[in-house]
């Protein structure tokens, strides 16, 4: 046993992970599921361990590690049982030694012997970027970005996440491209940013850039690119007019740092 009253082997998952951040919408979910083919590297579901700001083991920092139900059907999934959860939540000092001992648990609860790699998926995880990075000082990030034409709309329509407000929707994604803009000034050599459109536009090409950012190794032919279909377009159909210009106000600045021509997508539709 350790001081903490930890024992060794609960922290023994490696300490080179990838962080999958950004905005929900963009595609986070398609490239863990990309990723989950390259053999020996794993991924839980979302763990949201550091999504949440209140300090680790203060009382309201613990809740969503105790009663959650989205995280316990997580935990089910993964093949953790709560008895073995909550030990971990009570032995773990932060929480990178519980994202840590998760892993390790989540490991064995699947059936790794040999050694591995992992990654952690859960977008909302951007809010902690900076506290991530101090704790796992090998660890590497993957921000993903959308138009956010098209993230606004999906969570105006809410077919996975419902934010009726208009200026809430914009926040997901203005709130997170701001956080991993100073997460990238702060260390560029940790973060790939990744446009969604392009890595349905050549899916192979994309991740190849994802493996070598996270140096993982991958047996070749393992993407096509049949991988990913055509980004649809959503907010021409999903946003009204009003909502329209909220966007194009509040995000256009920001969207074409990474390329996307907000005012020039909204001419087009109303030439078309």
């Amino acid at each position: 046993m350790t001081a903490s009253g930890t024992t060794d082997d609960v922290f023994q998952a490696d300490d080179r992970p990838l962080f999958i951040l950004g905005c929900v919408r963009s595609g986070t979910t398609l490239t863990r599921d990309l990723l989950r083919r390259v053999p020996g590297f794993i991924c839980p579901e979302e763990t949201h361990f550091f999504r949440w700001a209140e300090p680790f083991r203060t009382p309201l920092s613990m809740h969503p590690y105790r009663k959650n139900g989205l995280l316990r059907k997580h935990r089910e999934i993964d093949g953790v049982s709560e008895e073995a959860f909550q030990r971990l939540v009570d032995r773990s000092r932060s929480k990178s030694e519980l994202q840590r001992g998760y892993i390790t648990e989540f490991a064995r609860a699947k059936g790794v012997t040999g050694p591995y790699r992992w990654f952690d998926k859960t977008p909302q995880n951007v809010y902690a970027a900076a506290l991530i990075a101090q704790d796992m000082p090998r660890a590497r990030f993957l921000h993903l970005v959308r138009n956010p034409l098209n993230v606004v709309a999906s969570l105006v329509l809410g077919r996975q996440v419902k934010v009726p407000d208009i200026h809430g929707a914009c926040n997901y994604w203005i709130e997170a491209v701001k956080i991993m803009a100073t997460m990238g000034a702060a260390c560029p050599d940790r973060i790939l940013t990744v446009r969604y459109e392009d890595l349905v536009a050549d899916v192979p090409d994309t991740m190849a850039r994802i493996l070598a950012h996270a140096d993982v190794a991958a047996p070749a032919g393992l993407f096509s690119r049949g991988d990913a279909h055509p980004e649809r377009e959503l907010w021409l159909e999903a946003l009204d007019e009003r909502q329209l210009r909220v966007v194009r106000n509040r995000c256009a600045a920001l969207a074409a740092g990474f390329g996307y021509d907000i005012e020039a997508d909204l001419q087009r539709r109303a030439a078309g």
